[in-house]
Formats: C-alpha cells, sequence, structure tokens
C-alpha cells in the first residue's frame, strides 16, 4: 500500500522506511510540541468560525464535504501562515489532495496494472490533479527560501529543522514530501471523525446535551485553550467513541525479518494487513460495539494496544495532538452556534476509503 502511495506523498514521514524514517521523525518532531499546538489551535478556531459563519437557519449544509474542506484549510493555514498562500491556493490543495487521496485508496489495495496507464478520464483527471499539488507545493517551498523569514508556521519549522546527530537540514525534495503527507495525513481522518461526531449527536440528543452543557461550563464562550482539553473530560470521551468508530479500517506492515506469532511462521518481506476498525469493534473489547458511549472509557482498563485510532509505537502517528485539539475546537466552534439534525429523507452509509464515514452527510443547522 505505501509503495503505490509514493506517487502522492514521495519518500515522507509514512513511507520512508528503516533510518530515514527516524531521521525525519527526530527532525519533524519540533513541529508538534505543545507551544506548536497552541498556535495551531488559533488557526483551527479561525477556519472553524468562518465555516460556522457562514451557514444560515435552516440550510441543508453537506457536512462531509464542508468539513473536509475545513481540514484541508486547518492543515494550509497551519502550515502556511503568511501572504504566500491565498485563501484560494489553500482551498485548491486541499481540493486536490482529497480528490486524488480517494483514487489512490483504491488503488492502494490493487496490484498495479495496465489500465491505469489508459489514457482514461479519470486516469488523466487523476494525473492532472497530481502534477498541480506538486507544483504548488514546489512553488510554496520555493517562495519560502526566497524569503528567509520564520513565519511561525509549520513549513518554517520544516525548513529551519537540523539533524540532532548529523546537523543536515531537509532538502526541498524531503521537505515537500514531508508537507504532502501532512496534507494527506491531516485531512482525511479528521474530516471523517468530524462528519461522524456529527451525525452521532444527531442520533444521540441525550450525548449532545451532555457535551454542549460541559462546552458552556468549561468554556463560557470562548474559544478553547490548550490547558482546557484535560477538563472537557466528558467531550474527550465522546470524541474517543467517535474514532472507534469512525477510524482507519486498515493499515499494512512488511515483515522485515522472519518471526514467529502464535504458532505462525511469517517470512520476512511478509505484508501483513490488520483493521483498526475492526479491533474497536470486538466484542471482547467492546460490548455492543456500534453503540455510542463515551461512558465506556470511565475507568478503562483495556490494554493500551485495544485502541489505535492514530496507530502506535515508533510509527505513531506524530499529529495526534493536533488532530485532538482540532476535533474539540470545531466541535466547540460549531455547537455553540448550531445544532445540527439530518435532512429530511436523507439517507447516511457508512463509507470506507482510507478511514470509515458517514456518506452523505446532508444537515440541516438550526440556531441553539
Amino acid at each position: 500500500m505505501y509503495d503505490r502511495i509514493r506517487a502522492l506523498v514521495g519518500d515522507g514521514l509514512v513511507t520512508a522506511e528503516g533510518p530515514p524514517h527516524a531521521m525525519h521523525r527526530r527532525m519533524i518532531q519540533p513541529a508538534f510540541r505543545s507551544t506548536r499546538i497552541a498556535s495551531y489551535m488559533d488557526v483551527m478556531n479561525r477556519e472553524a468560525t468562518e465555516m460556522a459563519r457562514s451557514w444560515q437557519p435552516g440550510q441543508a449544509v453537506a457536512v462531509d464535504r464542508a468539513v473536509a474542506e475545513l481540514a484541508g484549510m486547518v492543515v494550509a493555514r497551519s502550515l502556511c501562515s503568511s501572504a504566500h498562500m491565498p485563501a484560494r491556493t489553500a482551498r485548491r490543495l486541499a481540493f486536490l489532495n482529497t480528490s486524488v487521496l480517494k483514487v489512490m485508496s483504491a488503488r492502494s489495495l490493487l496490484p498495479a496494472s495496465a489500465w491505469e496507464r489508459l489514457p482514461l478520464p479519470s486516469t488523466r483527471r487523476t494525473t492532472a490533479h497530481v502534477a498541480e499539488f506538486h507544483h504548488l507545493v514546489d512553488d510554496l517551498i520555493a517562495r519560502y527560501r526566497a524569503d528567509d523569514t520564520d513565519h511561525g508556521d509549520l513549513l518554517s519549522v520544516l525548513l529551519a529543522a537540523r539533524d540532532e546527530d548529523t546537523g543536515s537540514a531537509m532538502t526541498d525534495r524531503q521537505i515537500h514530501s514531508e508537507i504532502t503527507t501532512l496534507f494527506v495525513a491531516g485531512i482525511e481522518t479528521t474530516s471523517a471523525a468530524l462528519a461522524g461526531a456529527f451525525y452521532e449527536l444527531a442520533r444521540h440528543p441525550d450525548v449532545e446535551q451532555r457535551v454542549v452543557a460541559e462546552l458552556r461550563e468549561v468554556l463560557a464562550g470562548r474559544a478553547p485553550a490548550l490547558d482546557d482539553l484535560p477538563r472537557l473530560d466528558y467531550t474527550q470521551r465522546f470524541l474517543r467513541e467517535v474514532l472507534r468508530r469512525y477510524g482507519i479500517w486498515f493499515l499494512m506492515r512488511r515483515a522485515v525479518d522472519d518471526l514467529e506469532w502464535r504458532g505462525w511462521r511469517i517470512p520476512a518481506g511478509t505484508t501483513l494487513l490488520f483493521s483498526p476498525y475492526a479491533l474497536h469493534h470486538d466484542t471482547g473489547l467492546y460490548p455492543d460495539p456500534t453503540r455510542i458511549d463515551p461512558d465506556r472509557w470511565l475507568d478503562d482498563d483495556r490494554p493500551r494496544e485495544a485502541f489505535l485510532p492514530f496507530s502506535t509505537g515508533p510509527r505513531g502517528c506524530m499529529g495526534e495532538s493536533f488532530a485532538w485539539a482540532e476535533l474539540t475546537v470545531v466541535l466547540a466552534v460549531v455547537l455553540s452556534r448550531w445544532r445540527l439534525r439530518p435532512a429530511p429523507g436523507s439517507v447516511v452509509r457508512r463509507v470506507a476509503s482510507s478511514s470509515v464515514r458517514p456518506e452523505p452527510l446532508r444537515m440541516i443547522v438550526e440556531p441553539r
């Protein structure tokens, strides 16, 4: 799977292996320290507020599309907060990434075949979108290189990063790969979880009431700050349920050595597929797994490996704290203004791309 998506993300943190992966991880780590997350939360609040203000009472909103665009804008604005990226460029990058990722997710599970090289409209469109995305990213890096100013954003951190062992900086190609990886990782999973959150709140008025009451009590109408997150206990437990129900449905790993596991011999080079989604719906770990129950996380004694929305270990998602902050901020901003209800006659399905999400999600927004 990772070999197949290199056409989009290159050798970034997701696809790099061995020593290069460890080096990239060390160099990117400063971008996700708590002080940086706090500054990104300002971006999250601005973008979520702009989205919420654009809605009108009684309007039918395609929430799945709205939160995908929002997640893309949050990544773009966290990456580049300066005038180097106009809003139209940020929106275009988000659109191109989402468009290409849907195709890549399907192709990553299939063997390479000749039909992908046929001049079909879908193939030409995907090829053009990939090329345009890479061009915009290259242009952005070139502008920052020429400016040589720390703008306090994510791209500035990447440009300034130095390997602690060698002192070397990232090349433009490495930075390009990491930017693309951030878009891929920062849009799909977060937008699926946000769509799932609003859908489940509409289906569970009792849960919605408790979430809204806690947000009002803790925040008193202001935007969440980083130190508010631990105080939003019920909201965080609700979001854990959302990530359990609307998470990544499969991941792959490759055995680098021969190994044995529970009596099975697995030769080096074997590709292993596992499903966090299936794990999160294991009735032995989660009784009545299709039910949204934030209180199941009270006094939780499950093993750490029972909950893997961001994977774990040396390849665990570095943006986990970024994602938790974004989910909380967007929820707080939207729920302070609006109550969302399914549009009459709408039929919502659980759809799996790289993450499981509710689609299509047309909802009516009502003033709270």
